[in-house]
């Protein structure tokens, strides 16, 4: 199992970014095809709600399919000899994204804001990409509780450090009560959501994003990819034993804001009690 980002650590707003390894950069796994086959069948359905892009946005997309592309025949060859060949005529970035299992967003800097210039999200977490696309960091970001006052600022100022030899990657996580992959609706967990022992561990996912930000070597773009992991709790538990016991301690200290946000007001409890038995 990929990532297991609970320590029993207060949970708080952070960056928590790490060097990456570009050889690290694209993750795949047993679940590529049928990823990728809802991509494609998102694309070919309702691709105002997976896709948008932005003039300014085209330079940075072509770098990316060409990157995509370059990475896939050097590190996973068999492959990419296998992919079906994509509609030359589509925008590259939706080529490059129906490739791999993550979603991709390229961010350009317009009149000194980063923007949200072009972007495949197929697997949003309850957020809605038509909402997004033009928008600055902090416009992107405004929803999500004291983003402004604890990070803002700082993730503005690793937006203009980034540089194409050190790219990064980091993580984040919420509780969810769908495996779904595409979940682009804002709304917060179901009032009738009542579950308890054993029907809560099999009913609610730990969800997880590996997130990357590489520097463009010829646009000047930044790439932020995200790739998307779900598992039951109870699988999580399997997998991690200590993961029950890190966890109620970690979503205690959850101000009330951020539990609204996470949609988690009608569960914390449930999941407190669940996470402290045993």
């Amino acid at each position: 199992m990929k990532y297991v980002p609970v320590d029993g650590k207060p949970e708080r707003l952070q960056i928590g970014a790490r060097v990456l390894d570009l050889t690290q950069w694209l993750e795949v796994d047993v679940h590529y095809a049928r990823d990728v086959a809802e991509k494609r069948a998102l694309m070919a359905t309702v691709p105002g709600q997976v896709f948008a892009a932005l003039p300014c946005g085209l330079k940075g997309s072509e770098e990316v399919l060409a990157l995509v592309t370059a990475h896939l025949s050097d590190r996973l060859p068999a492959l990419a000899e296998s992919l079906p060949a994509n509609d030359s005529n589509q925008h590259p970035l939706v080529r490059a994204a129906l490739t791999v299992q993550e979603d991709l967003c390229v961010m350009s800097l317009v009149d000194g804001e980063w923007i949200l210039s072009a972007a495949s999200v197929c697997f949003p977490n309850r957020w809605d990409l038509r909402a997004k696309i033009g928008r600055s960091l902090s416009g992107i970001h405004e929803p999500v509780p004291d983003y402004a006052a604890k990070i803002g600022a700082a993730t503005n100022s690793l937006f203009h450090k980034l540089t194409v030899e050190r790219p990064i990657w980091r993580l984040n996580w919420t509780i969810m009560d769908s495996p779904a992959l595409h979940q682009p609706v804002p709304v917060p967990l179901p009032d009738a959501l009542r579950l308890t022992g054993g029907d809560l561990a099999e009913n609610l996912w730990f969800r997880r994003e590996r997130q990357t930000l590489r520097k463009l070597p010829q646009s000047g773009d930044i790439l932020f990819t995200i790739r998307t992991y779900t598992d039951a709790l109870a699988a999580v538990v399997r997998h991690d034993p200590d993961f029950r016991r890190n966890l109620a301690s970690t979503i205690a200290e959850v101000d009330q804001a951020m539990v609204y946000y996470k949609g988690w007001a009608n569960i914390k409890q449930q999941l407190l009690d669940w996470s402290r038995v045993g």
